[in-house]
């Protein structure tokens, strides 16, 4: 039971609470959707290959997760590669032909170690992660020119500054997978080193070290800058010879997507390491651990909530975590009641819930079990349709969203505009923003987001435990 709960916790704690919540609508049927049972990967339209002048309506962006990388606060994302790929993203859409829906970016949060793997394995069209350049990186997917120069510098606390040569026999404390390591053997720097506790990143050193004068580590100068207002007694000084070349990745075969993004890295429109970190510095977490949060009674919501969501999904065959992500956009998992219309933490319609056998809307157990209900009957209705459980998942949401009588218009209206009543993406997601108009495609968008940073969350966090 402890580890159900810590893990519940740390998911909340990355993604907290989202804006205002969604308006009351009317669902044809008078029901609410749900999601599938795992989150695919998201796919491009058409499956076929990168066209520059023709770009697909969707771009998957495997990227690092982490406190300086990627992150959400608020239920907005931020990091410096969100910051650095937005340009990329709106670039697109500057040559976009009008009255096409927008090119969105789908970010997808991984560990870090797994962004090459799995964009050999076609999970995603772009690698980023700060990903230094190397020959062997160029030996297993295509590297894009630079975005930014690296330097490994030593970090102490101002009152303890350091060069290597004044090291002695003090230690630097390194994570096993920092790059730094590399970087000192390349050079030749006989340093004595210790690991950091089982969990800690970068950021967290440099918290643990403006806490600490006895500690000194190497640090990223890129991440170091990010930082340093919020750790204020740190110090840089002496750095190491080697430069870093930080790029993006994309699959060796994808050429044409390669020269996309270099293009864009040389124009004038392109956004800087210096603007990313402008960009990314206000919403930085504190105490540099992404599962952390001040806001207790955050935590508490999700951890009240947890249980019942983990049941009723799984009466449903159905993800907890989609769940929890359609309660956090249509509340921020605060129960808002109505006598008459959307109600509780999953703004359900009375009705909806009396046509999915539910007595009480209100309540919170009869709120989310008519949501899983909905939701199964969603999918399950799709199913039936061949529709693929990529788009199931996408069609669930937009039902959800705007009711399950709207989405079948627009899917007739789909079809005869001679685009497919099946497919989201680039399909029945351009009627909609023509027909309905963008919030229905951002709801989908948006709940797509927190439901991937929910699950790659609860990834780490599990892989974290279970090496404990």
């Amino acid at each position: 039971m402890r580890r159900v709960w810590s893990s519940v916790l740390s998911v909340f704690l990355l993604v907290f609470l989202l804006g205002a919540p969604a308006q009351a609508r009317t669902v044809s049927t008078g029901k609410v959707a749900a999601t599938g049972a795992s989150h695919p990967a998201m796919q491009q339209a058409d499956g076929a290959p990168y066209d520059a002048d023709n770009p697909p309506d969707r771009l998957r962006v495997l990227v690092a997760l982490g406190p300086s990388t990627y992150f959400l606060k608020d239920g907005r994302p931020h990091g410096l590669e969100f910051a650095l790929l937005q340009g990329f993203e709106s670039e697109l859409n500057r040559r976009r032909t009008k009255g096409r829906p927008p090119i969105r970016l789908q970010f997808i949060p991984v560990d870090a170690g797994e962004l090459i793997p799995a964009l050999r394995e076609g999970r995603g069209d772009i690698a980023a992660g700060m990903l230094p350049y190397s020959d062997s990186l160029k030996s297993l997917i295509r590297p894009t020119e630079p975005y930014a120069q690296d330097q490994w510098c030593l970090v102490s606390h101002r009152d303890n500054p350091l060069t290597f040569d004044q090291l002695g026999q003090k230690a630097l404390t390194l994570n096993s997978a920092s790059y730094g390591r590399r970087l000192l053997a390349i050079e030749g720097k006989e340093v004595a080193l210790d690991e950091p506790p089982q969990g800690s990143n970068a950021e967290m050193l440099l918290r643990d070290m403006n806490q600490n004068p006895a500690l000194q580590s190497l640090s990223s100068r890129w991440v170091y800058r990010l930082w340093s207002a919020t750790y204020p007694s740190l110090k840089l000084s002496e750095c190491l010879n080697n430069t870093v070349s930080l790029v993006w990745g994309v699959d060796q075969d994808n050429v044409a997507l390669a020269d996309d993004l270099n293009r864009y890295l040389g124009s004038k429109n392109r956004v800087t390491m210096e603007k990313a970190i402008e960009l990314t510095r206000r919403f930085l977490i504190s105490g540099a651990q992404i599962e952390r949060s001040d806001k207790i009674s955050s935590m508490d919501k999700l951890a009240i909530f947890a249980p019942i969501f983990q049941a009723a999904a799984a009466a449903n065959n159905l993800d907890w975590l989609l769940l929890a992500a359609i309660g956090q956009k249509e509340s921020k998992l605060t129960p808002m009641i109505r006598k008459n219309g959307p109600t509780g933490v999953m703004q359900v319609n009375p009705s909806t819930a009396r046509a999915m056998g539910i007595r009480d809307p209100h309540g919170n157990e009869g709120n989310i079990s008519a949501a899983a209900l909905y939701l199964n009957y969603l999918r399950k209705m799709y199913s039936r349709e061949g529709i693929s459980e990529d788009n199931q998942l996408y069609f669930m949401i937009a039902a959800y969203n705007a009711g399950e009588g709207r989405l079948q218009q627009l899917r007739r209206k789909a079809k005869a505009q001679g685009l497919n009543p099946n497919i989201w993406p680039g399909h029945v997601e351009q009627i909609a923003l023509q027909s309905v108009g963008r919030n229905m495609v951002d709801y989908v968008s948006t709940v797509n987001r927190l439901y991937l940073a929910y699950q790659a969350t609860e990834k780490a966090r599990n892989k974290q435990l279970d090496s404990k």
